[in-house]
């Protein structure tokens, strides 16, 4: 049987050094919030250790298996720009009258 392995969490630079940081702990305070223990790579050089905060902001696709106690704000897909809807074809509105251009006369 496999044993399940912590989940891996991105790597962020090191404000002060620029040098790549890695995760030693995370600790959950909330469902929703979250705090992360990073440490930069170059320990003698810089040596910085810091705190990340993860947090769910809102639901994109609501859950099959919905939590009560947690409550998110819904957004929606943004849909490309192009995806306008097109009128039907066989509607009863007149077609668009042609622009006004204005003449220049002698």
């Amino acid at each position: 049987m496999k044993t399940k392995e912590a989940p891996r969490l991105p790597y962020i630079s090191c404000p002060h050094c620029g040098t790549k940081a890695f995760a030693r702990s995370a600790g959950k305070t909330t469902e929703v919030y979250r705090e992360v223990y990073y440490h930069c790579r170059q320990l003698l050089a810089c040596g910085h250790v810091f705190v990340v905060a993860m947090q769910v902001l809102r639901t994109v696709r609501v859950s099959a298996c919905p939590n009560p106690a947690v409550q998110l704000p819904i957004t929606h897909y943004a849909r490309p720009a192009n995806d306008d809807p097109l009128p039907a074809a066989n509607d009863d509105q007149p077609p668009p009258s042609p622009p006004v251009t204005a003449r220049m006369t002698d």
